[in-house]
């Protein structure tokens, strides 16, 4: 598999991410100790169960993610990614930033020492990925469509489209079955329908490219994107 490609753009962009995640299970136990030492019945205790619940759930999205799903989006992609961190980062939902808000406003009382900042940026990282894979998806499918001759300009639209819509990545999300890895905090709610569905699953594709573009530039955007057809 292809790694690191020769465009130089890979150095412009980096994250220091890695570790990112090792905090969370410290804050699992952290709040199964808190836990322990509440008297029973109490409002408190289910609120914390439930924390606990949606952290467990998010550590072990992290660790398939990492055992399992990594291995197949380096298949599919052609590609061997450099931090995995990174990308687990694309699998974050919006949601859970408020999960991360509640613990950040009640981590005195619960003494949960611990750096939140990076938990509630993760979702605009998320964002960002997306942001960038986006138009690497875009740019790297011009590259490839290109025609020499003008009278073929109107068809690199459409044949754009026909690749980077966001129902054609919700496909592609499907077909890699990604999208029960997202990592949300709203396990308790009916799942979103049609339209916001296919958003969320196509973002998730958009930021997967955008960490092969921050970690290996234009270049190797091009050769994965065989991914997409």
């Amino acid at each position: 598999m292809a790694n690191k490609m020769g465009d130089s753009s890979y150095h412009k962009l980096k994250w220091n991410v890695k570790g990112i995640f090792d905090n969370i299970p410290v804050i699992e136990k952290t709040l199964e100790n808190r836990l322990n030492q509440l008297p029973d019945p109490l409002r408190e205790k289910r609120k914390i169960t439930n924390w606990i619940n949606q952290i467990k759930k998010m550590n072990d999205n992290i660790d398939n993610i990492k055992k399992s799903k990594l291995a197949e989006l380096e298949r599919n992609l052609n590609y061997n990614f450099a931090e995995p961190d990174l990308v687990v980062l694309s699998f974050i939902q919006p949601s859970i930033r408020k999960m991360f808000e509640e613990l950040h406003t009640d981590s005195s009382r619960l003494g949960l020492d611990v750096d939140f900042d990076p938990y509630l940026n993760m979702d605009k990282a998320a964002k960002v990925l997306a942001l960038i894979g986006d138009a690497a998806i875009s740019l790297a499918l011009v590259q490839i469509l290109w025609q020499p001759n003008i009278s073929n300009v109107g068809g690199l639209t459409t044949k754009r489209s026909a690749y980077a819509s966001n129902e054609h990545l919700a496909r592609v999300c499907d077909k890699w079955r990604l999208y029960g890895f997202r990592i949300h905090y709203d396990s308790n709610q009916n799942e979103n329908e049609g339209e916001k569905t296919n958003h969320a699953k196509g973002t998730i594709i958009e930021a997967i490219f955008g960490v092969v573009y921050i970690e290996a530039g234009l270049d190797q955007v091009v050769l994965s994107i065989d991914a997409l057809k």
